[in-house]
């Protein structure tokens, strides 16, 4: 009977690379006794480093000694692709784990993956959390992924110093909970990454996150958000002028809010608010940008602004999925529908290429269904329509009349509810309607930074 190293060694190493997102097999081959087999197993092995760094001396004074005799070997450094980071206690750089893991990045030579976890750790007056991030983002070489959560430390001065640096490689960004202030906190290390593809940022009230995810103290958690009431994007999207690589290079921007900004404090700020920056430049649309997402607290009024200012003949996907705080008033998109009718009904033709488009209001209302079909008629490849929750309204008469108004329209939508599949026959019409139950679109929530085998 063959065995696995009966095969050719490049249909072994096929295997091996299929099998590794699955440590505990990897660990079975390296111990089923044969040294070409654990020759060649061991190194799948090391692809992906989990490390928690903690403030306890004894335990990151035994840690370091392992990294070092780690690192010493080129040939497990060279093996590793993803890098992930859980930091536990007060943050503290000359901690013997974390110096040394520091010390040693650049040796990362391969690594494309980076996690840093911050949910468990507090700063400590020292070298701040995002130093130690920054020099993640700038010493291992070949990185092009990074996720980080719940890093609410400042900078202080320090972000500027990235600027005299290479520009990193860094294609790939998602960070929830993190540091909102504007010339301070995470958002600074990225705003040097001219190679942004994918931005993915997630906020909303500190506090709560961090008494649903961590593990810290009340009294931990006070100290930790000390300074931060609220914390999301809009540290990135707050200036467009500071943040140009963003805009200029990046295919996929989401952005997610739990920030309710009809009940929220005076001292806190609104992530959607922000989201005006789009009306900065609205004759200058990116030249990038496919995939725009915002899951958030928004009026109406914003929606149109934030609408006009991405509009874009290469947008693919558009998705605004508004909280139900009752910042969406449904007789005020109607108002916004009127007078895009009012402008000329053209307003949707500047999307060439959207193919997906998801709206928050429910679609449903009589001045709804008599404005926007026409509208979006005019957009030339929509294919999917989405609309938010609704318990009113005959929804298959709805999806008719949405089919029926929109030639390339192949669903309609509504969250939660159902989804309609459009079927066409002669052409144009009569159109066929099948209810199918409701499936999201996988591009509404995060992409997800994949591990170092989905590179």
């Amino acid at each position: 009977m063959a065995v696995l190293l009966d095969l050719s060694p490049e249909l072994v190493t096929a295997v091996l690379d299929h099998l590794a997102p699955f440590s505990q097999t990897l660990d079975n081959l390296c111990l089923a006794g044969n040294r070409n087999l654990l020759a060649l197993a061991r190194p799948y092995t090391w692809r992906e480093v989990d490390l928690t760094l903690s403030d306890n001396r004894k335990t990151s004074a035994a840690l370091a000694e392992r990294l070092l005799s780690f690192c010493a070997d080129s040939a497990k450094v060279s093996a590793v692709r993803s890098l992930n980071l859980a930091f536990v206690g007060r943050f503290d750089y000359h901690t013997p784990a974390i110096k040394t893991l520091a010390e040693n990045l650049p040796r990362l030579v391969n690594v494309t993956h980076a996690t840093v976890n911050c949910v468990n750790s507090y700063n400590a007056f020292g070298w701040a959390l995002p130093r130690y991030i920054q020099s993640i983002v700038e010493e291992l070489p070949s990185l092009l992924s990074l996720a980080v959560d719940g890093c609410l430390d400042g900078f202080h001065d320090g972000a500027q110093d990235m600027g005299e640096n290479p520009i990193p490689p860094l294609r790939h960004l998602r960070a929830r909970f993190c540091q909102p202030e504007i010339y301070e906190g995470v958002s600074t290390v990225w705003s040097y990454c001219s190679n942004l593809e994918v931005v993915e940022l997630a906020g909303g009230l500190a506090e709560k996150f961090l008494k649903q995810h961590s593990l810290l103290t009340d009294t931990e958690i006070k100290v930790k958000t000390m300074l931060v009431y609220s914390c999301g994007m809009n540290s990135i999207l707050y200036d467009r002028t500071k943040r140009p690589a963003i805009f200029e290079t990046a295919k996929t921007i989401k952005l997610i809010s739990d920030v309710n900004s009809s009940t929220m404090s005076p001292a806190s700020d609104s992530d959607s608010w922000e989201l005006t920056v789009f009306e900065a430049n609205p004759n200058e649309p990116s030249e990038s940008l496919t995939e725009f997402v915002l899951d958030l607290s928004i009026c109406v009024e914003s929606f149109g602004v934030i609408l006009s200012g991405i509009r874009s003949p290469i947008l693919e996907r558009i998705g605004v999925i508004a909280a139900d705080d009752g910042s969406w008033i449904p007789s005020e998109f109607d108002q916004f529908l009127t007078r895009l009718t009012d402008n000329g009904g053209l307003f949707f033709a500047g999307f060439e290429s959207l193919e997906e488009l998801i709206l928050p209001c429910d679609g449903v209302s009589p001045e709804t269904l008599r404005l926007l079909p026409p509208l979006l008629a005019h957009a030339p490849a929509l294919q999917h329509l989405y609309f938010a929750a609704t318990d009113c309204g005959d929804l298959a008469a709805a999806a008719k009349t949405y089919a029926e108004a929109i030639s390339t329209l192949a669903s309609v939508s509504w969250r939660n509810r159902c989804c309609f599949c459009v079927s066409r026959q002669a052409g144009v019409s009569p159109v066929r309607l099948t209810e199918r139950p409701y499936e999201a679109p996988r591009w509404q929530g995060w992409n997800g930074i994949g591990k170092w085998w989905e590179i």
